[in-house]
């Protein structure tokens, strides 16, 4: 399929810095204001439950103050940031500077208050350190600064957490209700902050500021016990001391890069490791392409846009409709077959929400999603399309996958860390399935019992996630196990193949060193057929076996050699007429060694030795040696030492000319090809196999590739392959897994469809 055009930022929005605060000052405010009325909902609903439990603490005197002040604190908040902002475009105006040296006397509550708030500030900084890394950094490159203090960035938790603090002094609100108010926040700030700084990273990398930055700091996971709010802000209330606040323990939920990177729902990340840089810019590359393919590609392609007011929907209410869409998904959605341009799958799937929507009683026909929603749904589309409309599955086989469409969407809404990390649950199971299903057209039995295996997982995986994508995770644990009994007689079939193709290049070595050696003692000289016969395949077929088992220089080969010389001795002696009583003996043991080894034996080796020393008689008689028509005696050769087990390569390089055509850069790539490279090689027009370099022979240079049950399916030079790569018949992988060569493929298909436009 094709994509639309992507489109650049405007350059006015590049070069104006006001236009870049104004539009992450929206990002942000757009997303931190309606967390803190949130997070004040959530108080007021703690305060009326701890009435209600006769809890005298924080009663209904601390509920009736709060829901008096409730929209002036939040007034008062959305001032305090953009009093921020306004300061960052003019350093002069100081009027939104809060007090944060913390020398005055503060009472026991006050020193309480003063330390959740701080703690706040810190955990949400660990929380997003790479991304608020690299957005100060940003930030502080667009106000032309050399850094910023977090205090002076309205982008940074210390400064929104000092902005909450100065919109609550104001106010007659307890002290233990604005220790509760900071923790029920903190929860709601994780994944808005993520939001926000996923987005603003994302607009200043479009925007051409510092695109190539690197954060080094790591991102630090909120801790098991921190999900129970309501229970953690018991031990903030009444007046219980900072205590209850120690370990981060509160309301704040999420992962370390919240929504950005993902909320790690029962599954953790912890044990993921870091994203790399790689990976890190190919996320943000394929972002930034795909707001340009929006813009580009207009309303038709991403589906018809609906009539009346627009009406954006909450994530959970997405979440709601795929839930829908995953139980019984429409038969349409899962046709996975080349389309037209103008008929993409993320269309198709904005459509099924839509319907979805309707279905949940949302009234509106022109329906948007919010803007990380949309780059999810749009970016799993994207990397499904690319997955399976290709002849590397079999039809079959692409309907059974795209059966996992919808719960990818769903946790690529919840957590975007499936783009970031290698060893993201969702992204191995997608790995693995595809493993187990690539090249596998079920022909054996065993190929046959792994489909089913793997049809099986796809129906948990579609009957069982509900958002936690632990599932994931057993499910690709359970496959993997069950892939082990394969992988170890696919591994074994594998090194078969590469020892069976060891020997034959060492034979093929051997036998080329023997005919070189037996042709520089030949010399020119024209022998008869009998002579001829014996050095071309019992001499050349000994000398093979003794080069292959004891070596070049050995006793055995030297005896071989000084017969070959005391034949072609006698040989001169007779064309030169020598009587035939005079002529050298032949060395007949030696010669009947040579012989046995090919299994002439006995009376059949003393007839050949006669017959060729009867053949130099003659020709020392006068004859010519052409005319001399005595061959060697008819005798089946002894098999070659090493026997080929596997079937012959099925792919040759068809090219219709005697020298091979190339593209230099595809020859440097295949040059560089290392075992357990993957390669995709075209069998036929209708269907493509993946081939792995198994080995690569030390003599010749020459790469032996198997397919996934470890079969030998080609054997080729680098430049052999870069020949094939012109015809089509192979193409590189981009990345080092399925996952990572279909990011690969979307993002390159993104760029190439400028021309489309």
């Amino acid at each position: 399929m094709s994509f639309g055009a992507p489109t650049e930022p405007t350059e006015p929005f590049r070069s104006d810095p006001g236009l870049i605060l104004d539009a992450l000052q929206k990002q942000l405010l757009e997303r931190a204001v309606p967390a803190l009325d949130r997070a004040l909902g959530r108080v007021d609903d703690y305060l009326f439950d701890r009435s209600q439990s006769g809890d005298d603490t924080l009663g209904l005197t601390a509920l009736r103050d709060l829901r008096t002040v409730r929209g002036q604190i939040v007034h008062g908040f959305e001032q305090a940031m953009i009093s921020g902002f306004r300061a960052l475009r003019d350093p002069r105006n100081t009027a939104h500077q809060m007090d944060h040296s913390g020398l005055s006397l503060l009472s026991e509550e006050g020193l309480e208050e003063q330390l959740a708030n701080e703690q706040l500030a810190e955990s949400l900084a660990r929380m997003h350190a790479p991304s608020l890394e690299l957005l100060a950094k940003r930030v502080a490159h667009v106000t032309s600064r050399d850094a910023l203090q977090a205090v002076d960035n309205p982008m940074t938790p210390t400064f929104i957490a000092g902005a909450l603090r100065k919109a609550m002094e104001t106010h007659t609100v307890d002290a233990g209700v604005r220790i509760v108010v900071f923790k029920f926040f903190e929860r709601e700030l994780a994944t808005a902050l993520a939001q926000a700084y996923d987005r603003s990273n994302t607009l200043l990398v479009s925007a051409g500021v510092l695109p190539n930055l690197r954060a080094v700091s790591k991102a630090e996971a909120m801790p098991a016990g921190a999900h129970g709010g309501d229970a953690a802000a018991q031990g903030a209330g009444g007046g219980q001391g900072h205590g209850g606040y120690g370990g981060r323990a509160g309301p704040g939920g999420g992962s370390g890069e919240g929504q950005a990177y993902g909320s790690g729902d029962g599954a953790g990340g912890g044990h993921w490791g870091s994203p790399s840089p790689a990976d890190q810019t190919l996320f943000a590359n394929l972002l930034n392409l795909l707001q340009g393919w929006r813009s580009a590609a207009g309303p038709g392609v991403l589906g018809p846009q609906g009539v009346g007011p627009a009406q954006t929907l909450s994530s959970g209410e997405l979440l709601a409709i795929l839930s829908l869409l995953q139980r019984d998904a429409p038969a349409q959605l899962l046709q996975f077959q080349r389309r037209m341009p103008e008929d993409t799958l993320a269309g198709q799937l904005r459509q099924e929400v839509k319907q979805g929507a309707k279905k949940l009683g949302v009234a509106s026909d022109n329906l948007h999603l919010d803007g990380l929603d949309e780059d999810a749904v749009d970016l799993v589309a994207l990397l499904f399309d690319v997955l399976l409309d290709g002849p590397q599955f079999d039809p079959e086989i692409r309907r059974m996958i795209g059966r996992m469409l919808v719960p990818y969407v769903k946790v690529a809404v919840k957590d975007r860390r499936m783009f970031l990390f290698k060893e993201h649950p969702a992204r191995r199971l997608l790995n693995t399935v595809a493993e187990a299903c690539e090249g596998n057209h079920g022909e054996a039995p065993q190929e046959r019992e792994l489909l089913t295996r793997v049809d099986r997982t796809i129906d948990r995986l579609v009957a069982e996630f509900n958002e936690d994508v632990a599932i994931f995770e057993a499910l690709e644990q359970e496959l993997r196990a069950y892939m082990a009994q394969h992988r170890k007689r696919f591994e074994l079939s594998e090194k078969r193949a590469a020892e069976a193709q060891r020997g034959r290049e060492r034979l093929d070595q051997a036998r080329s060193a023997v005919n070189a050696e037996l042709s520089q003692h030949r010399g020119e000289r024209v022998l008869p057929a009998i002579i001829d016969e014996f050095l071309g395949r019992y001499v050349s077929h000994h000398l093979t076996q003794v080069v292959l088992r004891d070596g070049h220089g050995s006793p055995r080969h030297e005896e071989a050699m000084l017969a070959v010389d005391d034949l072609m001795l006698a040989f001169d002696h007779a064309e030169l007429r020598t009587p035939a009583e005079e002529l050298p003996g032949l060395p007949r043991p030696q010669l009947a060694r040579i012989l046995a080894s090919s299994g002439c034996t006995g009376d059949a080796a003393e007839s050949a030795i006669d017959a060729m020393r009867d053949a130099l008689a003659r020709l020392s008689a006068g004859e010519r040696a052409a005319d001399i028509s005595t061959h060697m005696p008819e005798q089946v050769l002894a098999p070659e030492p090493i026997q080929q087990s596997e079937p012959e390569p099925v792919l040759e390089i068809v090219g219709g000319r005697d020298s091979l055509d190339f593209d230099a850069t595809v020859l440097e790539r295949m040059r560089k090809l290392q075992v357990g490279n993957w390669l995709q090689l075209a069998t036929s027009p209708e269907r493509i196999e993946p081939a792995k370099v198994s080995w690569i022979s030390p003599i010749s240079g020459r790469l032996l590739l198997v397919n996934r049950r470890g079969i030998r399916v080609l054997v080729a030079s680098p430049e052999e392959l870069a020949a094939m790569s012109k015809l089509g018949k192979v193409t590189l992988r981009e990345g080092e897994n399925m996952f990572e060569d279909a990011m690969q493929q979307v993002a390159g298909k993104l760029k190439s469809a400028a021309s489309s436009f």
